[in-house]
């Protein structure tokens, strides 16, 4: 059986249900202890300068393992240090959709580095119990589809969702891209797994990046998490039979 596509869930994670089949516990499985307590200014990565985001395939490894990706550090950054270095246009909220868990959806509508846009979806490290405290005290659910709901974040539950710290990040740009391309930023990754239809996943684990690559589409996501949790995260899933 070939593994499951992951598309759909970072857009649902994140950008509000925009697409379908990405596989739900590729973020969300095998959570981190939380943590509210900010990282020390020391170990966050200088701010970029002003209209100089970092390109997507800016991936790097520093020398105590944590990975640096779109201006963040992982682990260590919160979605407030995305905030303050990315723009002031960071969309929390709670989203439930279907039968998946109550998550917290964060994004930036609009990520532009390198000469590439597309949408950033950030994924926390909020523990079930603290998100359904938080939407017990959310203001009116807003229906997004049939299957979709959002709550907004009262005031003082918004700034303790802003200590939480990123867990993951995804990235959709927004153009079509070729495997040329792919190598040429990317370089040549270390394991390839086919996925659904012409769906091919393209693993980095050394950098906990891994990319799905949609070949007939030419439409790729990028996914981004902390080097030890690459494999239950990111490449475990993949080699589960698709249901």
């Amino acid at each position: 059986m070939k593994p499951r596509s992951p598309f759909g869930w970072a857009l649902i994670a994140g950008i509000a249900v925009i697409a379908a089949a990405f596989v739900p516990v590729l973020w969300q499985m095998a959570a981190q202890p939380r943590s509210a307590q900010r990282p020390a200014a020391s170990s966050l990565p200088a701010a970029p300068a002003a209209g100089r985001l970092p390109a997507p395939w800016q991936i790097d490894r520093d020398e105590a393992g944590r990975v640096h990706a779109f201006g963040l550090l992982l682990p260590g950054s919160t979605l407030g240090d995305a905030r303050e270095l990315l723009g002031v246009d960071l969309q929390v909220a709670l989203l439930a959709s279907g039968s998946r868990p109550l998550a917290l959806e964060a994004y930036f509508e609009r990520y532009s580095g390198g000469g590439v846009d597309g949408k950033l979806v950030l994924a926390t490290d909020a523990d079930a119990a603290t998100l359904a405290h938080w939407q017990g005290r959310a203001g009116k659910r807003e229906l997004i589809s049939e299957e979709a709901s959002r709550w907004r974040l009262d005031a003082a539950d918004l700034a303790e969702a802003l200590s939480t710290r990123i867990s993951g990040l995804s990235f959709l740009p927004a153009g079509r891209i070729d495997a040329a391309t792919l190598r040429a930023r990317f370089g040549e990754p270390a394991e390839v797994l086919p996925g659904e239809d012409s769906v091919r996943h393209w693993l980095y684990p050394q950098r906990g990046l891994a990319i799905a690559w949609d070949e007939a589409r030419g439409r790729a996501l990028l996914q981004v998490t902390t080097v030890d949790t690459f494999e239950s995260r990111l490449r475990a899933p993949l080699l589960q039979p698709s249901k």
